[in-house]
């Protein structure tokens, strides 16, 4: 396990003032919001009105995406430059957006305040996932949703996850994943159970295909969990 990031020496930091430029090297993680959404919108099918939290919002991106549709977002990453950056950007664009510091194991926000929890590339780079999947079931709501996506530990995720975007693409800094950080589906499974949530649906993959000359990925959608994959808990009603 990496040794705990701070705001100023997390990985993504250093990309915090191009990050919404058009020529930002940040800009290919864009494409992966359509994909995932389009799993997502399988377990909510309106999003208007609905309190959201976006934990590791990194710039915003996601964040955004789901301002977009709607909801009354809210974005926390442990990176007070990301923040800085997600905060300027909804700004300048004029979206009401709330951005925190504050990292997913210890959320600066009270017991069930959110419909919907969305933690996308996230999980594999926390110091303990499992806390942080318990800390996302208590700010939700009774019967709130966490959707998600992490990737497997499995030598496809480590040519797919690392050695592709990280050394052939360069679209994910050199050194962002490590695959022993990797979470399998069944280890995923396990922390939700711990935490209180029931799974719903059936999980589902994302397969990096190549990039366009644009700067954005080629995506597919497949059954195949090997590397990043997608999922979806509620939390019941009643539970502590």
């Amino acid at each position: 396990m990496p040794e705990p990031t701070t705001s100023d020496d997390y990985f993504f930091s250093p990309y915090a003032d191009s990050w919404w430029n058009d020529d930002s090297k940040m800009n290919p993680l864009r494409s992966f919001n359509p994909e995932r959404f389009a799993y997502f919108d399988r377990f909510l099918d309106d999003w208007k009105g609905k309190r959201v939290l976006d934990v590791g919002c990194g710039g915003g991106y996601t964040t955004e995406f789901l301002h977009q549709r709607g909801s009354r977002v809210c974005g926390v990453d442990p990176s007070a430059k990301l923040i800085a950056a997600a905060t300027r950007h909804a700004d300048d664009t004029d979206r009401d957006i709330s951005y925190t510091v504050g990292k997913a194991e210890e959320l600066p926000y009270p017991d069930r305040s959110f419909d919907v929890v969305t933690c996308v590339d996230v999980l594999e780079h926390v110091e303990s996932p499992a806390l942080a999947v318990r800390e996302i079931h208590r700010v939700l709501d009774d019967g709130g949703i966490f959707l998600y996506d992490t990737i497997n530990r499995t030598l496809r995720s480590r040519i797919m996850m690392i050695w592709l975007p990280e050394r052939v693409l360069g679209i994910v800094p050199r050194g962002a994943h490590d695959h022993r950080d990797f979470i399998t589906p069944d280890e995923m499974l396990g922390h939700l159970g711990a935490a209180g949530f029931v799974p719903l649906g059936r999980m589902a993959g994302i397969s990096i295909r190549g990039q366009r000359k644009d700067g954005s990925l080629r995506l597919k959608p497949t059954r195949d969990l090997s590397a990043l994959y997608l999922g979806a808990a509620r939390r019941l009603e009643g539970r502590g």
